[in-house]
């Protein structure tokens, strides 16, 4: 029996010249980086832009367990982190590698769970950095668990899958007591630019943060300054 056809849609037409003005959406690199920024910052913070998507909403709800308040773009930091929640990763690369280095630095275990392809996902380089900062690590890949505090300075990690383990070190480098000298072993590192952007996202919040080589980053110890800013849309695409 044949299926009846779907009634076509047809697109609507403008009948004269269009003066609009229109706001995109936020890129999710650069929110998911200005979250954690946000949480791990001296004050409040406002961010206008963020994105309607999935992984910024996994993104907020992981914070939310360290004691992280985000309401309507206004995230307030917790006087210390706290730890003992479930983190969703989803499929979100951002949240299953930003949301472990932050759980580096909370008293206690976090665990990490995630959509079931997520546990495909590269994440055992980042992990055993951790370790070597001296996080508690159980597990090396999705679900998996990590328990603070960090307190080394010097450490390597193989980016060669992904330059978020990169990014996800300078994020909690000003938080290290000694801040964070960082160098990349292995094969050719993806993504340089996001790396630079996590970098400038660093000094606009104040932080001494540098790129020393092409493998190789310093972020020095001290407070993120709270800011109040907009997400910058991904234009990459367009």
């Amino acid at each position: 029996m044949s299926r009846p056809v779907a009634s076509r849609w047809t697109a609507p037409t403008a009948e004269g010249p269009l003066n609009a003005r229109v706001s995109l959406p936020g890129s999710k690199s650069a929110a998911a980086r200005a979250l954690v920024l946000a949480a791990l910052a001296q004050g409040p913070s406002r961010l206008r832009g963020l994105p309607d998507a999935r992984d910024t909403e996994l993104m907020r709800d992981g914070l939310a367990g360290f004691g992280v308040r985000c309401a309507d773009g206004a995230i307030t930091p917790p006087t210390a982190l706290e730890a003992g929640s479930v983190v969703d990763c989803g499929l979100a690369g951002t949240v299953m590698r930003f949301l472990p280095a932050v759980a580096s630095l909370a008293d206690g275990p976090t665990r990490f769970v995630g959509d079931q392809r997520a546990s495909s996902r590269p994440v055992a380089p980042l992990l055993a950095a951790l370790a070597r900062l001296g996080a508690s690590v159980d597990g090396d890949s999705l679900p998996f668990s990590v328990a603070g505090r960090a307190v080394g300075r010097r450490v390597e990690v193989d980016a060669s899958a992904s330059s978020q383990f990169v990014s996800a070190l300078l994020l909690i480098g000003p938080r290290l007591p000694h801040g964070l000298a960082l160098r990349h072993v292995g094969g050719a590192l993806p993504s340089a630019p996001h790396i630079e952007m996590t970098l400038l996202m660093l000094r606009q919040r104040g932080v001494e943060a540098a790129t020393t080589s092409q493998t190789s980053w310093e972020v020095a110890p001290g407070e993120i300054a709270a800011l109040d800013c907009a997400i910058e849309p991904d234009l990459t695409n367009t």
